[in-house]
């Protein structure tokens, strides 16, 4: 019997958008870009079955226009298997049992090279879904002057979803970049880009902040 292979599921793109969500624009010089989880371990969960490779040229050139243009960028990372201060461990990155070897904590901590941290950066490791869970980011926002966060990396529909939620529940503006983010499954994909812009962000895809954060209209037909 021939085994069928496994081909990633489609990007979404501008014209897959809802039409719902905030009507807010991205400030340069009121937001920072907020990149979630781009370890080793975690791509090597999603390659099989999402974008990868998409996912990291989108976040790769989210983070250069960002530098260009003076937009902080903060990158959060979460170890599975890490003690939180209450005793409870924060559970892996993905609740789905995936087929793997643990990571080491050094593979666990280390962002995959094409998006290794610059110099003025800042690296933080939250203990939940949220990259506010246990984490200075909240403190280092209001240190920068920003108010905005524009959020990607993985998981869609837990830590990039739950990041931007409690981005609006702290009065801060949060941005979710459809083509910058990646899960293990379209549905769950799908299920954070249509929740998020039913509730509490402004969901958008790559080329679109690009042009914000120029201060150019938006070529969302951009490769």
């Amino acid at each position: 019997m021939t085994s069928l292979s496994v081909v990633p599921y489609p990007m979404p793109d501008a014209a897959s958008l809802p039409d719902s969500g905030p009507s807010w624009r991205i400030d340069p010089c009121r937001a920072a870009l907020v990149v979630q989880h781009m370890q080793e371990y975690v791509l090597r969960a999603l390659r099989e079955t999402a974008p990868v490779t998409e996912l990291l040229d989108n976040i790769s050139r989210l983070a250069e226009t960002a530098r260009c243009f003076g937009v902080p960028v903060v990158y959060v990372t979460r170890i599975p298997g890490s003690r939180s201060v209450g005793g409870e461990g924060p559970g892996p990155v993905f609740p789905a049992p995936v087929p793997l070897a643990p990571p080491t904590e050094a593979d666990a901590r280390a962002v995959v090279d094409v998006l290794r941290p610059e110099a003025g950066d800042t690296v933080l490791t939250a203990k939940r879904y949220s990259a506010f869970a246990g984490t200075r980011l909240r403190s280092r926002l209001k240190e920068l002057g920003r108010d905005q966060v524009v959020v990607v990396g993985a998981a869609a529909r837990t830590d990039v979803l739950l990041t931007a939620a409690d981005a609006w529940m702290q009065d801060l503006e949060p941005f979710v970049v459809a083509d910058a983010m990646a899960d293990r499954t379209a549905a769950d994909h799908t299920m954070a880009v249509h929740w998020l812009a039913a509730t509490c962000a402004t969901v958008t895809v790559t080329e679109a902040v690009r042009a914000e954060l120029r201060g150019r209209p938006a070529d969302t037909t951009t490769v």
